[in-house]
């Protein structure tokens, strides 16, 4: 079990780096330049070294620091009571109110589903990402409903997944938005400095199963396009955005996006939270 384990691992990160590495850098992507994303290959890196360190000078680095550092109660869980998000640059103090009102309730709500059976039985349906050291669970009923940023309702829940054991630990939620909503259109009341949106318009699933929703597979080709695997066409999804609020630490602040191969994709302009463990595959 163990070997066929790293051999799926194996197999599912080189279609995401061989599958789709020519289609990683887009349009879309204004956090990290397109060098730098070809640099997320370990072999691509370890051959251009030198390129590869000039690229990791230019862009895509900066990183939200904030103005009152968060802590973290004995269980790893932020301490809601000790919450300043005011202070950062740019940021109104009713945005960082809205914020802090964001973060708060989804880290006193979503904890209910600290079990993934518990939340696989409330309609969550894991997208099979698991290898990459987070796995997204989706409720697909309710992406494009009329609720936004609901911790009663998240649109994906997110799980840290030991490698070596298997074992699954909730650490954020992932809330989508309606397809009305873009990186160009985001919902005033939440839009901010501090808030990272992001949306993915390179990943490529596989078709739904009676026991199963569908998995990510792989990346698009250079012409944006999705192709097979093992005989059955993959699926693009619409873009829709998304922003990720971590309950639990993250180096790149409570609002980050993932980063690495199939990470997402940030409005042109802007940069990510910050950039680390660029060989990381995360969505």
């Amino acid at each position: 079990m163990r070997l066929t384990r790293r051999l799926v691992a194996s197999f599912f990160a080189i279609s995401l780096v061989a599958v789709g590495t020519a289609g990683v850098a887009s349009a879309h992507d204004g956090g990290m330049t397109p060098q730098q994303m070809k640099c997320m290959a370990s072999q691509y890196k370890k051959d251009h070294a030198k390129l590869c360190k000039a690229a990791d000078k230019t862009g895509g680095n900066g990183k939200v620091t904030l103005a009152h550092p968060l802590t973290y109660k004995k269980n790893g869980i932020i301490d809601v009571k000790k919450i300043d998000l005011t202070g950062v640059a740019g940021v109104t103090k009713q945005q960082a109110k809205v914020a802090k009102q964001l973060l708060v309730s989804t880290a006193t709500t979503i904890t209910k589903w600290n079990d993934p059976a518990v939340a696989t039985a409330d309609g969550f349906q894991s997208i099979g990402d698991g290898v990459t050291g987070e796995e997204h669970f989706l409720h697909w009923d309710w992406i494009n409903d009329s609720t936004i940023f609901d911790p009663n309702h998240p649109e994906s829940l997110v799980y840290h997944v030991d490698r070596k054991t298997g074992k699954k630990q909730l650490e954020a939620a992932m809330y989508i938005l309606p397809e009305r909503y873009t990186l160009d259109k985001t919902p005033k009341k939440y839009t901010s400095n501090l808030v990272q949106y992001h949306e993915h318009d390179n990943l490529c699933f596989n078709s739904a199963t009676a026991t199963q929703g569908p998995q990510v597979r792989g990346l698009t080709r250079a012409d944006g396009t999705c192709g097979t695997m093992f005989g059955q066409q993959l699926t693009k999804f619409n873009p829709n955005i998304q922003v990720h609020v971590w309950i639990r630490p993250n180096e790149c602040g409570p609002f980050a996006s993932l980063l690495g191969v199939g990470a997402g994709q940030i409005k042109s302009g802007t940069q990510r939270s910050c950039v680390h463990m660029k060989n990381r595959l995360g969505l």
